[in-house]
């Protein structure tokens, strides 16, 4: 499929570092206020009026949404530092991935991968499995829904806001992109 020219400068408006970085932040907001709501309601499965397993009814959102800020932001540093992902009206499949940590390795922008990769497997785990549809695609893919640990919340929070502080500053310098775009922004 082949776009014109204005079709492919549409697409670079909404498809540049900052609109990814938005979204991270937007979907990070919302799984903030999640983690906050975590404790106020639970669903218990029962076996023989026993508890057979207990979910947090905050947990799977709080994940799937920290799991999807962290892949966003990972993008917006892919896109700022190769351009070309987002040439030719589309997404270049070398991103287009739920995983973490290839998104991760693609970029040389954020510090310490090699340290959080734990963070982005575990993130990456629910993605695109349970933490998005009630069970994996065959019998022999069931994960079952991974606990957010306050250890694991806590790097992630640390990790996300490291890279929204690097991604501004960078973005404060200016981006220039495929058809002669150019966008230098602003935070307040």
């Amino acid at each position: 499929m082949s776009f014109n020219d204005e079709q492919k400068e549409r697409f670079l408006d909404a498809a540049n570092p900052h609109q990814w970085y938005r979204t991270s932040n937007n979907l990070h907001s919302q799984a903030l206020i999640l983690w906050d709501n975590r404790g106020r309601g639970h669903t218990t499965l029962m076996k023989d009026g026993q508890p057979l397993r207990v979910w947090d009814d905050a947990n799977k959102g709080t994940f799937l949404l920290s799991a999807f800020a962290m892949e966003n932001m990972l993008k917006a540093f892919c896109i700022y530092e190769d351009p070309s992902l987002v040439s030719g009206g589309r997404i270049d499949n070398k991103i287009a991935t739920h995983k973490l940590w290839r998104l991760a390795e693609r970029t040389s922008l954020i510090p310490y991968k090699s340290r959080d990769k734990w963070v982005f497997d575990i993130l990456s785990s629910g993605n695109e499995s349970w933490a998005r549809y009630p069970c994996g695609r065959c019998a022999n893919d069931i994960e079952f829904e991974r606990q957010f640990t306050m250890r694991l919340w806590k790097r992630y929070c640390s990790m996300i806001l490291v890279y929204r502080t690097k991604m501004e500053k960078l973005l404060i310098k200016g981006w220039t992109g495929p058809y002669g775009f150019y966008g230098k922004w602003t935070f307040t």
